[in-house]
Formats: structure tokens, C-alpha cells, sequence
């Protein structure tokens, strides 16, 4: 193994090199390819790396030069083929990766070198880990944002339905801050219907233009005390202007605003008189007003404190802000109401203003009702008079417009995101000329390296001249007088900066614009890393002679698939249908291939999107210029799907045209084997005559033949005997494929006894050893077969081994069984994996024969050895393995000459 660090040599520029690596930021690491004994690569080995990264990798020196790479590191073994790319066809691979036992994402570039490749090691974890923290904090802003403008929908849905009438009023104050008046900020439509006006001519406008006693009235100082003192105002007067009889809630909302609430008293103060004078105060007072009402009467204990209170009298207001009934209230006690009233309720000021008689005003919060009310008790004989008056609405208008503010000034402080208010400065005409900082978020701070007094107050082409050159300025100018939101990208690059950024702008107001920015350098470079990867990708796909496609499926308003939008083809699709790679985007699949609709390939697409199962179907398919029969390969992909085309229609045509050719071949062979078993037939009896002529012959008229007129009639009777019974095996044969008997199961071991049996008397005769599988080993082998052929198979092998043996040898056979695998039975078996197997061998001490020979010898009429040394036909050995075929098995030979020879009959087995 070498050393890992660089070997010297006579040039400086090596060591140089490694001078330069070893200093270097990141790691670097060499690699050579380790290959197996088929010359694939396996794994890589170090051969060079530099200090950098054994810290990066947390390797020993050890680990790094004994240790292959996916031993070291097994998650590189997922990157295996990207590696052998990078090795056998120079092309590099990135990868952004977290190694375990440290924890931290690196970044891995690799490069092609010499006969292996190197890598580049960087951490990135700390980007990594600012990447995720920006996703987190802008996911945290959206929700601000939507937070916010829900509560803001929220307010001013509240004040436009909200029955009663309200107003925020700002104090005016002189240059010495004293109040001199009150204008109205906020009216909602109650109010405005209430004095009948509109709100152009009441927001901005002081009170006393529109009362003009407020000011001698008194009530200019009541709402100066609200501000000063924080107490809220309850009181009534009269409206000259409107000719109303009004009652006002007046409550401070920061240092100079107030919110008013006006209900309109008119009618109660006439009612009131009415009834004063018809004595139903109570009752008109009890109908009429908008505050729920209670009157209790007290209960007592026996040392005459106030224990409890009951409800004797309740108006319908009441009713509707508790959701209960009269029937339900009346009589009951209040403690059964409000169980929790003498802990969290009014209890106190009840039992005050019943022993004091002093009246109680004051805001109180109801739990089981969620409501802020404002509440006065007052005595009424032996009991208390309490009114309500729900002002949840205005309380939460007032905490969160302080909420509001102080969420402000935290998403300027923690958004990640630039944000600015500017305001427009003008020329005499009225244009806009430049644009002032009104207030900055602290990442426009952090951006642009200044602190909020260089900011604030200065305008933006004093600071950044370089924006009227960049689309910013348009948008500045176009968001002020169109107020239309304007959202843009930009590259600055100008006053020491240099970022690309996606900007927003919306108008504030006549006079304002709210300026939103980020930074999106890592996002550019990374969408110029994606089209890199993409036209790689599109040149690995055009590399390809398969169509390949993806499609983004087109849905109507049902959400129902109507058609799929092309997104990327290669250019074999291309080819094929006619759709130039470059207008891929801009047609749909049914607009070049229409009759995929009616062929129904294209419902079986849509089943794939809906489903999300796969499919691989094989159909003929013709439109236009594409016909054919395709293998078609189709997955889902988000809301789309990738297609694979396999044209098939030359291996359909090879194959309706191979089967043409098995058809006749199987007629021809029926034909053949028809006539050999008509011709071995009908011959036998013209041979038979020759061989009784003959007979007879010799017979009767020998003796008056010379001796070589008898010689060739005993020739002539031998060689019609060895035509009988090459006929007869001939026959045999071809009776093989002719006989199409039933199987049934035969049993080994009986097959064995019969072929002894019917062998004795050569067997006796020869003297042979015969040595037999063991019974209690292999007591039960079945197999489904035709009885007399395996007969003939099993006979022919033991008759071979006891004729092909020297005169001088006794004959020794053996007969071996043994179960064997599929991955045994030779491979050119058909279905072997399906079946169970069983290998019997038949081995003999005979002759033996060249192996060259060992497929030859099963061949019709092929014979090793003269008829003169051994008779026979040389079919005896073809019958064998003819019949071990038709019982979906084969036989095999192996052997030496003069040592013997084994045959091995491979046949599948049945249970007993």
C-alpha cells in the first residue's frame, strides 16, 4: 500500500502541489478504482489525501489507506453508479451529504483524475443551518403577516357591524401641548349614520366644528380628564346639530386618543318622561335600553348580612347577552347562576353598595360569557339595580391596536426579510423626485452595513444613486401613482453591493410606499445549477432511443382530467410524433396525438394519475405518421405522469413470423414422423420374406451351393437381421412423439426390479455386479411419466453398460440417486425452476468414450465404434434421451476412455 501523502520528485511542482492541497480549506482525497476478477469496479481505494480531510471525515491516517472507500463510509455505496460515471466516462458528480458520527452536511464535488477521481471536501453545515433557520423564520413571518391582517379584518368587521356608535378622537394641542380640541381618526358606520354624514366630511375635523358648545359644554374637559386620568367618562347631553339626546362612553386609549361610544338616547329620554308620567319607568326603561339589566332582591342570614341575591327582574338585553331564558333567570339565586360569582364576580361591590348605598360604575369581565362589561350597581329598596353594558368590541379595538404597534416594531426587528417605509419627496410640480426612509426592518440594516440614524430621515438616491439605473426606481414611481402592488426581480450592483433580489411594493398611502426585498444570490445560483443538471439531463435523456416523456396533467373546474400539458420529451419522442423538442411546453398531448383518446390509452393514463398505481401495457397504436405496436411503460409524477415507449413492431413482426415458421416446422416434423412410423412398418414385412426366402434356401438348397454361395447368404440374412432391428428401433422412436399416452405415477424402484428382471440372463451370464440405490435411503421416488418409456430409458442405459465392456473385464454397474437443485439441472431445461429434481447416475467400468463425443453419441445413427466390435443400430442412446425430454427432463454423459463411463438422467419429481 502507498503512502497518503504526495512523493517528491526532481521538479518543485509536485511538491508544490502538495503544499498547495495540504493548506487548502477544504479536503481533498484521491481515489483509484479497485476492480473484481470480471473487471467491474467494486470499491475505490485512498491513494492521496491531504490533513483537511482526516478532520472533515474524523478518519485515522489507518482508516484511510486500509479501508476501501464503501467500507470506510457504507453511505457512499448509495452513490456507487454516479462514482463509476465519473470514473469510466469523466463525467462529474456533486452531492450535498450529512456524514454520520459528525453530524454536519458537506458538500462533495467529484472529478475524474488519471484512472480513478478525486473529491472535494467542504462543510457547509453552517449554511446549511442559516438556510434552515431563513425557511423557519419566513414560514414565522407569513404567519405575522396573515395574523395581522386577520386581526385587522377582524377590527374593522367589528366596527362596521357594531350597532352602537363609535369614534377614536385624537387630542389637538397648541405649541405648548395643551389640548385645544379633539378631531375625529376613526368613525364607523353607525356613528356616520347616526349624524348622517359621510366620512370625507367628518375624519380630521375638530369636534367643536361640528358641536360648537363642546368646548363651554364641559365636555371638552371631561375627555381632557379621561386622557389624564385614565378614568373612563359615562355621561349624556344633548346634540344640537343632530337634535339628539346622546349617551357617551368615553375611555383613554394611549396618551392622546380616546374611543367614544355614542348610543342614541332620544328616544329613551322621551319614553322615559312618558312613562314617568304614566309610572312605568321601569318597564319602558327595561324595554328599551340596549344594556342588560338585573334587579335583585337580597337574601339574608340570620345576623341580617347580605348572603346571597335573587333575580327578580331581568329586561331582554340581559337575556340575549347571558343565552338564557326569563324562565330560566327569574327567581333563581345568584350564586345557582354564577356559582364562581362571590370569587370572581361582583360580589364585593354588591355587598358595598347594599350596606353604603353609594352607587358603583366600573368595567368587569365576565369568564363564562368571554365579555368585558360595563357595570353599574345601584340600590333599589331592599335590593340592587345592576346594568351592562358590553363593550367587548371596544376593548379588544383598543388592545390591539396597541398589540398591533408593538407586533410592528417586533417583525421589524426579527423578519428576515428587507423592509422599508418611504416616504416620496416632490418637486414644486408634485412629482416624486426622490423617496425618504421612514423606518427600516433590521435586516435592511444588517444588508446595507449602516445603523438606523445613517438611515432614517435620508433618501434613498442620496445613499444609493445607483437605483434610478436598475427597475426599482419604476417600480418606486408606478406603485405611488397607480397604486398597483408591483413585484419584481433585480440585480444591484452598484455602490459596493452586488445582489440579486426579489421585490415587492405596495402604496401605504398618498405619500407612502411600503418597500419588501430578499436576497435571493444562493436562489440564482442555484436555479443556474438546475438548467446545468436539466440540459445534462436533457442530453442523457436524447441519448436515449426510447420515447420518454413527462406530462403535467390539464383539469377543469371539477378537477377531472381533460388532457396533459407536455413538460419534457426526448428527442426519440420528438422523432416519433413529430413535436419539435422546442415546442414541447406548448402543446398538449391530445393536440399531437388525438387518437389516443378513442384508443383508450388515454383513460388508462388518467387511472395512473388518479390511482397512483404503475402500468406497463403492449397495444397497436395509429395516428398519423406514428403506427405500430408499442411497449408502454407508464408511472405517476406529482399530478402527472412518465411515459415509456417501446416500439415493438419489428419484434411483433419477427415473432407473428417465427411462429409462421414453428407452425410449419411442427407440420413437417408431424409429416416425418408419420412416415417413418408408415415406412419402419410396412418394411418390415418385405424383410421378414427376405429373411424366410433365405432360410429356406439354406435350409433346402445348401449343401447344393458352394461355400462362398453360402457365405453370402449368411451376409445377406445378416444384414436383413440388422435391418429388422434398426427398423424396429427406428419404429421405436418415432413412436416417442407419436404415442401421446396418458401420465400417471411410476414408481423408481418397481422400474428397476422389472428391468432386472428382463436383464437376468445377460446379466447371470457375464457375471455382472450390479449396485443399487439404497432402499431405505430412497425408499419412494415418483415420477409422473409414461411407464414403458422410462422402462425403455433405464433398459437401454443398463444394456449399453453391459455390452460396451472388454471380454476379459467382469462388468461392475452402479446406480446413484440423489436430489439436486434447479441450479443444477442444466440451464438449457425449460421451467426447471418450477420443479423439484432428482439426478439418477448409471456408471459402468466399460470402454468408456472421448469426451468430444459425449453429445454426439445421442444422435440417431451416430455410432463410436464398428459393428463388427459392438452391435447395435446407434439409436439406442437418442431413444434415451428423447423419452427423458418428453418427461421434462434431459440426460448428460461423461466419461474416459477405458475407464467407464456415467450417464446422468435429470427428471423432475412427484409426492407419492
Amino acid at each position: 500500500m502507498t503512502t497518503s501523502r504526495l512523493v517528491p520528485s526532481s521538479s518543485s511542482s509536485p511538491l508544490l502541489f502538495a503544499s498547495l492541497v495540504d493548506h487548502s480549506p477544504n479536503g481533498v482525497i484521491v481515489y483509484e478504482p479497485v476492480h473484481n476478477e470480471m473487471g467491474a469496479i467494486i470499491d475505490y481505494q485512498t491513494v492521496y489525501y491531504n490533513q483537511k480531510a482526516l478532520a472533515l471525515t474524523g478518519h485515522t491516517h489507518e482508516e484511510m489507506m486500509s479501508l476501501w472507500l464503501f467500507q470506510r463510509a457504507p453511505y457512499a455505496q448509495a452513490q456507487e453508479e454516479n462514482l463509476r460515471q465519473v470514473v469510466e466516462k469523466q463525467i462529474p458528480f456533486d452531492i450535498e451529504h450529512i456524514i454520520p458520527g459528525t453530524n454536519r452536511w458537506f458538500s462533495f464535488e467529484n472529478r475524474p483524475v488519471g484512472n480513478g477521481y478525486f473529491v472535494t471536501l467542504r462543510d457547509i453545515d453552517d449554511l446549511k443551518q442559516v438556510e434552515i433557520q431563513l425557511e423557519k423564520q419566513n414560514t414565522f413571518l407569513q404567519e405575522t403577516i396573515q395574523h395581522t391582517t386577520e386581526q385587522q379584518i377582524l377590527l374593522k368587521s367589528v366596527l362596521d357591524t357594531s350597532p352602537n356608535s363609535i369614534t377614536v378622537e385624537r387630542a389637538i394641542r397648541n405649541a405648548n401641548g395643551e389640548i385645544i380640541d379633539f378631531k375625529i381618526e376613526l368613525i364607523n358606520p353607525a356613528a356616520l349614520r347616526l349624524g348622517q354624514y359621510s366620512e370625507i366630511e367628518v375624519l380630521g375635523k375638530s369636534i367643536s366644528e361640528f358641536n360648537p358648545e363642546f368646548i363651554t359644554s364641559g365636555l371638552m374637559a371631561a375627555y381632557i380628564d379621561v386622557l389624564q386620568t385614565g378614568k373612563p367618562l359615562q355621561t349624556a347631553f344633548f346634540a344640537k346639530p343632530i337634535n339628539k339626546h346622546l349617551e357617551l362612553s368615553v375611555t383613554r386609549m394611549d396618551a392622546d386618543n380616546i374611543i367614544v361610544l355614542f348610543n342614541d338616547i332620544t328616544q329613551t329620554r322621551l319614553d322615559a318622561e312618558a312613562l314617568r308620567k304614566k309610572n312605568e319607568l321601569l318597564d319602558g326603561v327595561l324595554s328599551t335600553s340596549l344594556s342588560s339589566i338585573m334587579v335583585y332582591e337580597a337574601v339574608l342570614d340570620d345576623a341580617g348580612h347580605l348572603a346571597d341575591l335573587r333575580v327578580v327582574l331581568t329586561n331582554e338585553a340581559s337575556l340575549r347577552a347571558s343565552y338564557r331564558t326569563n324562565e330560566n333567570i327569574v327567581g333563581r339565586l345568584l350564586t345557582s347562576l354564577n356559582p364562581d360569582t362571590k370569587n370572581t364576580g361582583l360580589w364585593d361591590q354588591y355587598v358595598s353598595v347594599y350596606e353604603s348605598g353609594q352607587l358603583f360604575r366600573g368595567k368587569h369581565y365576565f369568564p363564562t360569557l368571554g365579555k368585558w362589561f360595563d357595570a353599574t350597581v345601584s340600590k333599589l329598596g331592599d335590593g340592587l339595580v345592576a346594568t351592562f353594558n358590553d363593550i367587548s368590541h371596544i376593548y379588544s379595538a383598543t388592545q390591539q391596536i396597541e398589540e398591533q404597534a408593538q407586533l410592528f416594531e417586533g417583525v421589524l426587528k426579527t423578519m428576515t426579510n428587507g423592509l422599508s417605509v418611504l416616504e416620496a419627496v416632490r418637486d414644486d410640480a408634485g412629482n416624486p423626485v426622490d423617496f425618504r426612509y421612514v423606518c427600516v426592518s433590521a435586516t435592511v440594516l444588517r444588508d446595507t452595513g449602516m445603523s438606523s440614524e445613517q438611515l432614517i430621515g435620508q433618501s434613498v438616491l442620496s445613499l444609493f444613486p445607483g437605483t434610478k439605473q436598475t427597475p426599482h426606481w419604476d417600480a418606486l414611481c408606478t406603485a405611488l401613482q397607480s397604486s398597483q402592488p408591483q413585484h419584481f426581480e433585480s440585480h444591484y450592483a452598484f455602490d459596493g453591493l452586488n445582489n440579486y433580489t426579489d421585490n415587492w411594493i405596495n402604496r401605504l398611502d398618498a405619500n407612502r410606499l411600503i418597500s419588501v426585498y430578499v436576497i435571493t444570490n444562493e436562489r440564482k445560483e442555484a436555479e443556474s445549477l438546475a438548467k446545468q443538471r436539466a440540459a445534462i439531463l436533457q442530453s442523457v435523456l436524447d441519448g436515449c432511443q426510447t420515447p420518454i416523456i413527462l406530462f403535467e396533467a390539464i383539469r377543469d373546474q371539477e378537477n377531472q382530467i381533460t388532457d396533459f400539458r407536455y413538460l419534457v420529451q426526448n428527442d426519440a419522442n420528438a422523432r416519433l410524433v413529430s413535436h419539435p423538442i422546442e415546442e414541447t411546453q406548448h402543446k398538449t398531448m391530445l393536440e399531437v396525438l388525438p387518437s389516443l383518446k378513442s384508443s383508450g390509452i388515454f383513460d388508462r393514463y388518467t387511472e395512473v394519475v388518479e390511482t397512483g398505481q404503475p402500468q406497463r401495457f403492449e397495444q397497436y397504436y395509429r395516428d398519423g405518421s406514428v403506427e405500430g405496436w408499442f411497449d408502454i411503460s407508464v408511472v405517476k409524477q406529482d399530478d402527472g405522469i412518465v411515459v415509456v415507449a417501446h416500439d415493438n413492431t419489428l419484434l411483433r413482426k419477427t415473432l407473428q413470423y417465427a411462429e409462421h415458421l414453428v407452425l410449419d416446422l411442427r407440420h413437417s416434423n408431424h409429416n416425418l414422423e408419420q412416415f417413418a412410423y408408415i415406412a419402419s412398418h410396412d418394411l418390415q414385412e418385405p424383410l421378414r420374406k427376405i429373411q424366410s426366402f433365405g432360410n429356406l434356401i439354406i435350409d433346402q438348397y445348401g449343401n447344393l451351393l458352394p461355400e462362398d454361395g453360402r457365405m453370402m447368404l449368411k451376409r445377406m440374412q445378416s444384414a436383413a437381421d440388422r435391418m429388422s432391428q434398426l427398423i424396429r428401433d427406428l419404429l421405436t422412436y418415432s413412436r416417442l412423439t407419436a404415442e401421446q399416452e396418458a401420465f400417471e405415477p411410476i414408481g423408481f424402484q418397481r422400474i428397476l426390479a422389472e428391468i432386472l428382471s428382463d436383464l437376468e440372463l445377460v446379466i447371470d451370464e457375464k457375471k455382472a455386479r450390479i449396485q443399487l440405490p439404497d432402499a431405505s435411503v430412497h425408499p419412494s421416488i415418483y415420477f409422473n411419466g409414461n411407464r414403458s418409456q422410462l422402462r425403455q430409458l433405464f433398459q437401454n442405459l443398463l444394456s449399453n453398460a453391459l455390452k460396451f465392456i472388454p471380454l476379459n473385464r467382469t462388468p461392475e454397474i452402479i446406480f446413484r440417486v440423489g436430489a439436486v437443485s434447479s441450479d443444477e439441472v442444466p440451464a438449457f431445461v425449460p421451467n426447471r425452476t418450477m420443479r423439484s429434481w432428482v439426478a439418477i447416475d448409471v456408471s459402468d467400468n466399460g470402454i468408456g468414450f472421448d469426451e468430444k463425443y459425449r453429445e454426439q453419441i445421442f444422435h440417431l445413427f451416430e455410432r463410436l465404434h464398428g459393428r463388427n466390435e459392438y452391435s447395435g443400430t446407434g439409436i439406442g442412446l437418442a431413444i434415451c434421451r428423447k423419452v427423458a425430454e418428453n418427461h421434462g427432463g434431459t440426460i448428460t454423459a461423461r466419461s474416459q476412455p477405458g475407464l467407464g463411463s456415467t450417464f446422468t438422467v435429470f427428471l423432475p419429481t412427484i409426492d407419492s
